[in-house]
Parts: C-alpha cells; sequence; structure tokens
C-alpha cells in the first residue's frame, strides 16, 4: 500500500516537471508596428516612470529608480513598465517582443522573495536585457521566483532576434516586466488582468501622439492548483539539489 502511495506521487511529481518544462512550437504572430507580449500569463501592473523613478509592483511599496530594476540607463528617463505576471502553470519560455538586437544583457544576484514581498522585483535574482529595436530601446526584466530560480540565456549580446524568437527558457519565474520608454512612441494595447502570450499577443502599437498610459495594479493571488502544482515542483526541485550534493566530489 504504502508502496503504491509512493509510485502514485512518484508519477504525479514526474508529470508535473514535464509539464512544467514544456516549450512547444509556436506560430509566432507577425504585426507591422506593433510590440508582442515576451511572456505568457497576466497583466498585473501598468506603471509609469518619472524622472528615472517609478513605485514597486505593491501598493505598499516604495518607490525606486528604475536603473535598480534593470541595472542600466539607458532606458530613458520618462516611460512605461508593462509587468506580466508568469504563473506556475504558464510556459516559461521569453521571447522576443519584436525584431530587435540585444545591445544589453545584466545578471543581477539578489534574493528569492515571494511575490507579496513589496521590495521582490528589485531585490530577486532577475536578468535583465535592453534591445535596439525600430522603435528605439526597449527594455525586458526577467524577475526569479521562490524555492529555486535560473535563467537559461538563449541568445547573447550583439545577436539579432525575431518578434517571437525564444531569448531565455526560466526555472520557476514569477514575472516579466517590459519597459517601454516614451521615445519609443507606442501606445499600450492591454491592461490590467489581460491574458498575454508570448509572440501572439499585442501589447503596444506604434503611434505619432503623446500618449499618457493610463496606470493600473491588480493584486495577483496564487490558485489552490498552483499552491498545490509547486508543492510537486518543489519536491522536485530539493531532490534534485541533494542528489547534485551527492554527486560532488569530496574536498579531501
Amino acid at each position: 500500500m504504502i508502496l503504491a502511495v509512493i509510485l502514485i506521487l512518484v508519477g504525479i511529481t514526474c508529470m508535473c516537471v514535464l509539464y512544467f518544462y514544456r516549450d512547444p512550437e509556436r506560430q509566432v504572430r507577425r504585426v507591422d508596428n506593433a510590440v508582442l507580449s515576451p511572456a505568457d500569463g497576466s497583466v498585473v501592473s501598468i506603471r509609469r516612470y518619472v524622472a528615472g523613478v517609478t513605485p514597486t509592483l505593491s501598493k505598499d511599496g516604495r518607490y525606486f529608480r528604475i536603473d535598480e530594476l534593470t541595472g542600466t540607463t539607458v532606458l530613458g528617463s520618462d516611460g512605461t513598465i508593462i509587468s506580466i505576471h508568469i504563473s506556475p502553470l504558464d510556459i516559461h519560455t521569453i521571447r522576443s517582443p519584436t525584431d530587435a538586437k540585444v545591445t544589453h544583457i545584466y545578471l543581477i544576484k539578489g534574493g528569492l522573495k515571494f511575490m507579496r514581498d513589496p521590495t521582490f522585483e528589485v531585490t530577486n535574482e532577475r536578468v535583465s536585457m535592453v534591445m535596439e529595436t525600430a522603435y528605439g530601446s526597449i527594455g525586458l526584466v526577467i524577475v526569479g521566483a521562490p524555492i529555486a530560480s535560473s535563467v537559461k540565456l538563449l541568445t547573447d549580446v550583439g545577436n539579432c532576434v525575431l518578434a517571437g524568437e525564444r531569448v531565455a527558457r526560466i526555472r520557476l519565474g514569477s514575472l516579466a516586466n517590459l519597459i517601454i520608454p516614451d521615445e519609443c512612441k507606442l501606445k499600450l494595447a492591454v491592461s490590467c488582468g489581460k491574458r498575454v502570450r508570448a509572440g501572439i499577443t499585442v501589447v503596444a502599437t506604434q503611434s505619432e501622439d503623446s500618449v499618457l498610459h493610463e496606470e493600473c495594479h491588480m493584486p495577483k493571488n496564487s490558485t489552490a492548483l498552483e499552491r498545490l502544482y509547486l508543492i510537486f515542483l518543489a519536491v522536485y526541485t530539493i531532490v534534485r539539489m541533494v542528489w547534485a550534493s551527492l554527486r560532488r566530489p569530496k574536498v579531501s
């Protein structure tokens, strides 16, 4: 009986892991004068940054400088941040939002706080990219999640990528921030609560008008299914870490 339960739990864990690492091919949408979503998930925040300063994702959080989030000052003093929450059940592949050349990549070390912590996006481990596009420089920041998190880059500085092309895979990612400076003259096409798909959903379109982007914030709470799913992923992560530790050569 106990053996049967163990085998069932092992089977469920294996299925959860296989589902988590899925990365199916996708028919990328080709749209002129538009920026696509870089990730699958839900838009949880649209924020302005003015004079290089913006509020944290949480309304109760402090303000921070945009270069604190991105690791660079090349994204201008004024602009908009579109924050996309990547749930444990979403595909964790990050795609280029438009045709671009990767000009900067910053690997920023940090902790692994939960999303409900008001400082998590500027203190957690993250990867920041700057892409030179037809509209100007656009930023993309991938923020890691608790338990264990890592980003596997699929591109490098100097590479040219097409809209919807894979640029990274994240393990237990929680947030993708798309940063659009005002100089790009892009009008948002999404709002908070919108479900988006990487390489398919249009999040902004080119506009010659001076558009004041409307800000919004939607608290994101994990569902019971997501929390249950995370338990099996956590078990797999712990077993993997223990196995790696046991295989590590002992220093005499």
